[in-house]
């Protein structure tokens, strides 16, 4: 697989952790967790990252430039509202381009597209979608909350790649469909457009030690909601005599909530007896059965389609009733070691085979005017903008200039990933077979004074 380099990537989050007041809480978002994780795939592109208005993201990365946009801050509002006119004025095409777009709320798929036409018209960027939840009864907190499943699906029939947590999580949406819908959901249809990104737990820090004796402790490292497995949790662990640990600062005071740093947590899970998962129904992955596990200590997890995709087959803590877990649970190993597969890398993996199949699509032609870009770039002119003045100056902003642009990258040309604004060059070994390509060009470049813009990391233009 090649090497990936020079390209443009804007990523489109989905934040509903907030503090009360109202600074976004990156480090316990999983859908942030996401993004990060593609971000390091990807260290020699450059990454367009919308972010909240007030967090605390450091911006210390030459690579990665944070764009305040005003997201809705629960998760209603996350999948139906969009500032159409306040996004589009985020962006300046005549010094920026997007290849991709990775869109973590697949809702907004569309109205991102609409914007980006109202801004240059034409579209030539590929499309990605994360599905961090599928819409579906089952994930549904209440009947009172309308269905995005058409959304859902316009966001997968215009996307280049979907990405679920298994194969399971595209499941979801078939079962979501009924009669009363004006369409069905051609299941293969979706599972040929489909990778998925699995994850690995998080790497700790060293550990803290607390204050409480836990030696009699079990952890349940969870949110505390019927969709996590509370009703079971209570009604499993009757009649024994454990203490239990919520890690969810909204658990009732009797499981001993508190809000627990990561090296207090990690404390935890190595000094309790183990941790206990009840998810059961809606589910699409989990990262914290492998907290646990990752520190060799053993996970009790409730027999689960989507746990086993997890953590195999063959695990042998699952259980199903009450006697089997207090069984299981009162007969814990004394010492514990599970494997899991290193989920990163093949998420990694799939992320990077997928742009190759995006890239490697057969061209069709060369763009017109690409060999006059070229020729600016050769004589010194790098700049997206300055290049357009040169060869197309009386153009207003269009997506033509990505199909330059994609022509350009093939041929060997260079995007200065650690600058925000479109930056080419040539590099020496190919200086020689690309002049070939511009000898009849018959450009005439207009004198310009010359000079280099200043790349810092606060820009005017957002």
């Amino acid at each position: 697989m090649r090497q990936i380099e020079g390209l443009r990537i804007l990523h489109f989050q989905s934040p509903v952790r907030f503090d009360s007041r109202g600074v976004f809480q990156h480090e316990f978002d999983s859908n942030y967790k996401v993004l990060e994780k593609t971000v390091k795939f990807l260290p020699k592109c450059h990454h367009y990252v919308v972010v909240p208005e007030k967090h605390n993201i450091p911006d210390d990365r030459e690579n990665v430039t944070l764009i305040p946009f005003k997201y809705p801050r629960d998760v209603l509002s996350n999948r139906s509202h969009f500032d159409g006119a306040s996004f589009r004025n985020l962006f300046d095409f005549r010094f920026m381009d997007f290849d991709f777009v990775f869109c973590h709320q697949p809702e907004k798929l569309y109205n991102i597209l609409v914007s980006f036409n109202d801004k240059r018209y034409g579209q030539n960027m590929a499309r990605f979608i994360f599905f961090h939840w599928v819409d579906c009864p089952k994930s549904r907190s209440s009947s009172a909350i309308p269905p995005s499943y058409l959304r859902q699906l316009e966001a997968i029939q215009q996307s280049d790649k979907t990405f679920f947590h298994t194969d399971i999580s595209s499941e979801w949406l078939e079962k979501n469909y009924s009669n009363k819908q004006s369409t069905e959901l051609n299941l293969d249809y979706v599972k040929d457009k489909t990778k998925t990104f699995p994850l690995s737990n998080d790497k700790f820090p060293d550990s803290v030690p607390l204050k409480s004796d836990i030696s009699n402790t079990i952890v349940f490292n969870h949110r505390w909601a019927k969709s996590t497995g509370v009703n079971r949790l209570e009604e499993y662990m009757e009649g024994l005599d454990y203490d239990v640990w919520c890690t969810d600062s909204k658990a009732p005071k009797e499981y001993k909530a508190q809000g627990l740093s990561r090296p207090k947590y990690r404390y935890l899970l190595e000094n309790s007896l183990c941790s206990v998962c009840f998810v059961d129904n809606y589910a699409t992955w989990n990262l914290s059965i492998q907290d646990g596990l990752s520190l060799n200590k053993p996970v009790l997890i409730y027999d689960h389609p989507t746990m086993r995709k997890v953590v195999g087959d063959d695990y042998p803590l699952f259980f199903k009733t009450k006697e089997d877990f207090q069984y299981k649970l009162k007969n814990l190993p004394k010492e514990f070691k599970w494997e899991l597969p290193n989920y990163d890398e093949q998420f990694k993996e799939n992320v990077l085979s997928s742009i190759n199949e995006v890239m490697d699509k057969e061209r069709k032609h060369i763009p017109k005017d690409a060999h006059n870009w070229l020729y600016c770039i050769e004589n010194g002119i790098n700049f997206k903008n300055d290049i357009i003045k040169q060869v197309q100056p009386n153009i207003q902003l269009n997506s033509v200039w990505q199909y330059i642009r994609r022509y350009l990258l093939e041929i060997g040309v260079k995007d200065n990933y650690n600058s925000p604004y479109v930056s080419y060059s040539i590099p020496e070994k190919l200086k020689k077979d690309l002049t070939l390509l511009t000898k009849n060009v018959n450009l005439t470049l207009t004198p310009r004074q010359k000079s280099e813009k200043v790349v810092v990391k606060k820009h005017d233009w957002f």
